[in-house]
């Protein structure tokens, strides 16, 4: 296992050298366009339009194969298009994942994590650059994570993040875009970004399309699903119940939908659709229950796969890649079609080749999120498999860690040896042995070796907070000493879209050869990030968004 500091603080990773002689390469060609194997070139635009629907998760649109009517504008662009069928996010957080978007750089690279680190002044961002070689450029967020206090605003001409305040705030975020567009010179070229909580919990779509895919009457008492506390354990919602969320979730991707088809319409009577190279993606996914969880805090392909779409206005039709990509790779592309120099440290590549038509080697993708537990990925394409292996260690304190009502661990010896204390109060522990997610019991084998997976679980949990010790508010159960509690899944996302059949006992070569690809990688921080305490107008914006409380 990769070492770690105490406490889990994210290490420092050093680029292997043949990575780094890849990208040194891939870097050297700049702006130049090279025609690909048809001869076709792929030119400079006049303009470059970044779109990032936050929360949007790629499996939840028609054009990813959702069954729901949710994104039929989309769909309809995307055979425009060259739509990247793999796309995946480093983290699955609206801060850190814009922060790898601009940068081009892994999270320990830019060392960006929430609440209040800010890019540190060394590191050059895609607006900066864009603006550097001349482009007018503006940037309209909603604000919270993306907001001027972390360095969005830095390369913008014109920055706006005002606080979100409903989901209809697109329709104010576009129009802003628009008015800049409108205001451009015959002769300016051009890099606009566009961002939107539009699609975020609470999941608050106008008429029609709340009742859009739920027309009866909402189940439960809550009309906002209580992310945290179903995570801590502190709350059980009923499967009815995530149905109904999802619902509201999905007449929200349709709404964003339909407000982002008004965006294209006005465009094109602009006269700059063809003018113009458009990015729409996403900065991580959504999870209703699918892994144990809701929100937006594991790396299961309901969080990390997002959709991105890149429309070039030479393309002549719909192109998919199924090859897997990046976050990162979205600024190295739209500075190559730009014909401008690269982002200096960016350890993203260009999928300029990929758009084109040509051939491109493989390149695995990372993700990582660091909560109760750290969680890495490694997802790669290998032998005709789309592999993710998903890494998960419990974060541990005071020799032990800490238990809130369940554990999955992997464990493989003939005797399992812990030590157990209870937090405030007596608990029962109950040990399950069986597979993840399978949710099955099997009878335990008499004198041989324990089956791969362990569920640990406990009813009930307690906040140091609540009961008066500390302000913790963790809410915790039992700790466990003696055992370190990890977990290693292997998943065929090609047969497994959903990432249901854990493969790391039935395919133990796989699984050992993308851990080892995982233990392999390795970076450096390429400039320490800024640390500054939240003002009372970004402490206010990220508690409206429910990021902190």
């Amino acid at each position: 296992m990769r070492s770690r500091r105490p406490n889990f603080a994210h290490p420092s990773r050093r680029l292997p050298v043949a990575a780094a002689v890849l990208l040194a390469l891939a870097g050297c060609a700049g702006g130049e366009r090279r025609p690909d194997e048809t001869g076709a070139a792929l030119r400079a635009t006049r303009g470059y339009i970044l779109i990032s629907l936050d929360t949007l998760s790629a499996g939840h649109l028609g054009a990813y194969g959702s069954r729901r009517p949710t994104s039929p504008f989309f769909d309809a662009l995307a055979r425009r298009g060259t739509l990247f069928e793999n796309a995946f996010v480093q983290y699955p957080s609206t801060l850190v994942s814009h922060m790898s978007i601009f940068t081009g750089l892994y999270p320990q690279q830019h060392g960006v994590y929430p609440p209040s680190f800010r890019l540190s002044p060394a590191i050059e961002t895609l607006p900066e650059r864009f603006s550097r070689a001349g482009f007018r450029t503006a940037g309209h967020t909603e604000g919270g994570f993306v907001g001027r206090f972390y360095g969005f605003a830095r390369g913008f001409d014109e920055f706006t993040d005002p606080r979100v305040k409903h989901t209809t705030d697109i329709e104010k975020t576009l129009e802003k875009g628009l008015a800049f567009l409108r205001g451009l010179g015959a002769d300016d070229r051009f890099f606009l970004f566009l961002h939107t909580y539009s699609i975020h919990d609470p999941y608050q779509p106008p008429e029609p399309y709340a009742s859009l895919f739920w027309p009866g009457e909402p189940p439960g008492p809550g009309a906002k699903l209580p992310i945290g506390q179903v995570n801590a354990g502190l709350v059980s919602v009923e499967a009815r119940e995530i149905d109904y969320f999802e619902a509201l979730y999905d007449g929200g991707i349709r709404y964003a939908d339909e407000v982002l088809a008004g965006f294209f319409e006005e465009l094109g009577g602009l006269g700059l659709e063809q003018e113009t190279t458009i990015v729409v993606t996403s900065d991580h996914g959504e999870e209703f229950m699918e892994h144990g969880r809701v929100g937006h805090t594991q790396l299961y392909p309901e969080t990390v796969h997002v959709p991105m779409l890149v429309l070039h206005p030479d393309q002549p039709g719909e192109r998919r890649v199924r090859e897997p990509v990046q976050s990162i790779d979205i600024a190295p592309t739209l500075l190559e079609i730009a014909g401008i120099a690269p982002l200096d440290a960016a350890a993203g590549r260009s999928l300029v080749p990929l758009i084109r038509g040509a051939r491109q080697p493989s390149a695995p993708a990372y993700a990582e999120v660091l909560e109760s537990y750290l969680q890495e990925s490694l997802i790669e394409r290998r032998e005709a498999k789309l592999l993710q292996i998903v890494e998960t260690t419990y974060r541990g304190e005071g020799g032990g860690t800490w238990i809130t009502r369940r554990a999955e661990i992997d464990w493989s010896e003939p005797v399992l040896e812990l030590s157990l204390a209870s937090f405030h109060r007596p608990r029962e522990l109950t040990l399950e042995v069986g597979t993840s997610w399978a949710r099955r019991t099997i009878e335990l084998p008499a004198g041989g070796p324990l089956p791969h997976r362990l569920v640990l679980t406990t009813p009930g949990c307690d906040s140091p907070k609540a009961v008066g010790l500390n302000d913790d508010p963790r809410c915790l159960s039992i700790k466990v000493r003696g055992v370190e509690l990890r977990r290693s899944e292997l998943f065929d996302l090609g047969l497994d879209r959903g990432a249901r059949n854990d493969l790391s006992r039935t395919s133990p070569q796989s699984a050992a050869a993308l851990a080892a690809g995982l233990d392999e990688l390795s970076w450096e921080s390429v400039a320490p990030p800024v640390e500054e305490g939240l003002g009372a107008e970004e402490t206010e914006a990220l508690r409206a968004l429910g990021y902190i409380q």
